[in-house]
C-alpha cells in the first residue's frame, strides 16, 4: 500500500470531487481514479460510491478516512522524529513570525534557547498573520508570535502576552512631520491612512479609530493594499501615511521617515500564540525563556 495512494485518497474524502482533489494533488483526474481504485482492489473494499452527479463515502470509506488521516499524521512524525535525530536534535518548534519581526520580536531568545536547550531545533516561518493563524490552526507551526488590538483566547488558541510594542508612523521624507522626534495623534487629523488588508486588519484599524476618536477627531479615510510594500509604494507616492508597529522601523529608508507615534493606548500588545492541546513538550521551555528575557529586561 502505497503512502502517496493514502494521501490522495485523503484529499479526495475531503473535496468528494475527482477534478477538483486532482488539480489540488497535481496530477490528472485518471491517474487518481486509477489510484483510488487500486487502493480499493488492495483492500478488497468499495471506499467510494460514484455516480455521474457526485462521490461519496462509504461506511467503509468515512472509517479508513478518519485512520488514515491518523497513520498518515504518526508517518509524519516518525519521518520528522528520523530527520531531527540525523541532525542530532531530539525536538523541533516551528515558530512563526510575522514578516520584518524576527529581531525585534525574538531578541536574545533564540541565543538563550539554543545555549540552555541545544537538542531543540528552532526553525522560522514567516508570512503575513493570517496565513501564520491559518497554519498555527493546520497544526503546520507550533507557536507564532503576534501582535495586533483585538485579540483574545479561544478554545482553540491560547495567548501569553510578552510586551507592548510602541506604534509608529511612516512618512514620505518629504511630508511635513517628517524626521520629527515624535508625533501624537491630533497631528493625524488630516491624514489618509494605508493598510494591508487582512482578516486582522478590521480590528487594528477599528483600534487606530478609536485612539482618533479619543483624541478628537475622526480619520479621513482608509486606503487597503494586499502587501505591504505596495501600501509603502502609495506612501512614497504622498497618497497617506502608515501606522505600524515598532517592528518595521527597520524598513525607514532614503525615502522614508519613521517617527514614534506617543499617546495613552499608543502601542500593540505582542504576544505568543499556541493551540491549547499542542503536545510539543519543547513549547513550555520557550514560553518560558521569553518570560525570563522579558523580566531580565534583555
Amino acid at each position: 500500500m502505497k503512502i502517496e495512494y493514502l494521501k490522495e485518497f485523503v484529499v479526495l474524502a475531503k473535496y468528494l470531487n475527482f477534478s477538483t482533489a486532482a488539480e489540488h494533488l497535481y496530477i490528472s483526474q485518471p491517474v487518481l481514479s486509477r489510484h483510488i481504485a487500486a487502493l480499493e482492489n488492495e483492500l478488497r473494499v468499495k471506499l467510494l460510491h460514484r455516480n455521474t452527479q457526485k462521490v461519496s463515502l462509504t461506511e467503509a470509506g468515512m472509517l479508513f478516512n478518519q485512520r488514515v488521516q491518523i497513520l498518515l499524521q504518526k508517518y509524519n512524525d516518525l519521518c520528522e522524529e528520523v530527520r531531527l535525530k540525523e541532525q542530532g536534535f531530539d525536538a523541533e518548534l516551528r515558530i512563526g513570525l510575522p514578516y520584518y519581526c524576527m529581531d525585534y520580536y525574538m531578541g536574545q531568545v533564540p541565543i538563550r534557547f539554543a545555549t540552555e536547550h541545544p537538542n531543540i531545533m528552532l526553525t522560522y516561518i514567516n508570512g503575513h498573520p493570517d496565513q501564520l493563524v491559518d497554519l498555527l490552526i493546520m497544526g503546520k507551526l507550533d507557536v507564532l508570535l503576534i501582535a495586533y488590538a483585538s485579540f483574545h483566547d479561544t478554545e482553540e488558541l491560547v495567548l501569553h502576552d510578552l510586551f507592548d510594542e510602541q506604534l509608529i508612523v511612516l512618512f514620505p521624507l518629504n511630508h511635513p512631520l517628517a524626521g520629527r522626534k515624535s508625533v501624537a495623534l491630533s497631528d493625524l487629523a488630516q491624514e489618509t491612512f494605508l493598510a494591508v488588508e487582512s482578516n486582522i486588519s478590521p480590528f487594528i484599524w477599528k483600534y487606530i479609530q478609536s485612539l482618533c476618536l479619543k483624541n478628537g477627531f475622526e480619520p479621513r479615510g482608509l486606503i487597503k493594499f494586499k502587501h505591504l510594500e505596495s501600501a509603502i509604494i502609495a506612501l512614497q507616492n504622498n497618497q497617506g501615511i502608515i501606522v505600524e508597529g515598532y517592528n518595521v522601523y527597520s524598513l525607514r529608508q532614503e525615502a522614508l521617515s519613521a517617527v514614534p507615534l506617543v499617546g495613552e493606548g499608543c502601542f500593540r500588545r505582542v504576544s505568543i500564540v499556541h493551540k491549547r492541546d499542542t503536545p510539543n513538550p519543547a513549547l513550555p521551555l520557550l514560553i518560558d525563556k521569553f518570560k525570563d528575557v522579558m523580566s531580565s529586561g534583555s
